[in-house]
């Protein structure tokens, strides 16, 4: 599913963070699905045209379905012929568009009409899949994820985007490897932190299993990252066990909560930066007084 708790995402959630054809099974009629045709919202994402964060609006009259394979034949004619008589031919129709279609929700951006957002998804045997979206995830994402690059340094950023990029290319294992090297890369800056302090147990630590490790290093780690070391059990099970399938309807999942242990160590950078710039001013201030 898509996230950590195997819930059913949201529409929001479907739009902009779950990859294409992931497969998650619902009802063909469920109000799940409802939500997502029928979304009366507004999406905040990052507009490529206007190159900003913007607000998307829900366009209103081009988002009707795409009926099945019938809807242009003579078979459908003959079956519309007969809709007045509600006949069980015209139920089965009805019933086989319901349970296989195809949808649009479409998008435009509040300061320009004209820069938009376009979603297809299909509907079919008891699925729903999104097997359409412009611009991609990885477009959307890369512009998002560039705050972290002082955080991550150039290496490990470059990681991060192949992450992304690799998801929007349907491989989900691969972008697993990925993120998971970047925790790993979070643990092992804490450990070279935890090293330079005189009681520190080399020996013990390197003999530790993962989580161990993460606990001796508590202190220095982002809490963010000590709450949630499933995480790297996720990650490391996904390479080495789950389908592709299964790491692409997880990824978003994860991929939030690599993020929220970046925003931890950037609002802690710009913590120390805010009280270097403060303590020198204070300082530039005492001279002057004197």
């Amino acid at each position: 599913m898509a996230n950590l708790n195997n819930e059913f995402p949201s529409p929001i959630e479907f739009f902009l963070e779950i990859p294409l054809y992931g497969s998650f099974e619902v009802e063909p009629n469920s109000e799940l699905i409802k939500e997502i045709e029928n979304f009366k919202g507004s999406i905040d994402a990052f507009c490529l045209n206007c190159k900003k964060p913007s607000t998307f609006k829900k366009m209103v009259g081009i988002n009707e379905p795409i009926l099945g394979h019938l809807s242009k034949s003579i078979k459908d004619k003959k079956i519309l012929a007969n809709a007045k008589n509600q006949n069980p031919l015209l139920i089965r129709w009805q019933e086989s568009n319901l349970n296989n279609r195809i949808f649009n929700v479409n998008f435009s951006c509040a300061r320009d009409n004209s820069h938009r957002m376009h979603f297809c998804f299909k509907v079919c045997e008891g699925t729903i899949q999104k097997i359409g979206q412009y611009p991609s995830i990885a477009d959307l994402n890369m512009t998002e994820i560039g705050k972290y690059r002082n955080v991550l340094g150039e290496t490990k950023y470059k990681e991060f985007s192949r992450a992304i990029g690799l998801v929007s290319h349907k491989i989900g294992i691969g972008s697993f490897v990925y993120l998971r090297r970047i925790f790993e890369n979070l643990v092992e800056e804490a450990h070279q932190e935890a090293k330079k302090t005189d009681a520190w147990d080399e020996e013990f630590y390197n003999s530790s299993r993962v989580n161990e490790k993460i606990g001796l290093l508590k202190d220095i780690l982002p809490e963010s990252l000590v709450k949630n070391t499933i995480i790297y059990s996720i990650l490391s099970k996904g390479i080495h066990e789950l389908s592709e399938e299964d790491c692409l309807n997880h990824f978003s999942s994860l991929k939030k909560g690599i993020e929220i242990i970046l925003d931890e160590k950037l609002e802690k950078l710009k913590k120390e930066a805010k009280i270097k710039e403060t303590e020198k001013s204070l300082s530039e201030i005492k001279s002057k007084l004197k």
